[in-house]
């Protein structure tokens, strides 16, 4: 099993989208955790970071060109997926306002169609099925 290295608060700020005094209070303040050395130097796990902050995007350069990257693991979703899955719920929010009008508008049909209907007969004896 790969040991995973401990942070600095630079390299913090250089992987994830954070900046220094952000994170510092951050730190501070408890909302995320680290260890403080006795000359005062945080060092801070990489997953307590993904916990909180997104990762930074990066360039990285091909022979070809320049090529956007990632330094993301794999639990953490690509910004691309994020943005494709909320058109999707987007889509589907709209499908659902454009169902629940159409069962607005046909239950205000079958209301109308139900006032055109004759009024049943106060007369009308009901029919047992049993005959005593």
């Amino acid at each position: 099993m790969k040991k995973v290295d401990k942070l600095s608060i630079r390299e913090a700020v250089k992987h994830f989208d954070v900046s220094r005094p952000t994170l510092q209070k951050a730190l501070k303040s408890g909302k995320i955790s680290g260890v403080q050395d006795g000359q005062g130097t945080w060092t801070i796990d990489p997953s307590e970071m993904a916990r909180i902050y997104q990762p930074r995007q990066v360039e990285v350069v091909k022979d070809d060109g320049k090529e956007h990257g990632n330094l993301s693991t794999k639990n953490t979703p690509l910004h691309g997926q994020v943005e494709a899955l909320k058109e999707r719920l987007a889509d589907a929010e709209k499908r659902v306002a454009i169902a629940e009008a159409l069962a607005e508008e046909r239950g205000k049909h079958i209301e109308d169609l139900r006032r055109m209907l004759p009024a049943p007969e106060a007369s009308q004896s009901r029919r047992r099925w049993w005959p005593f």
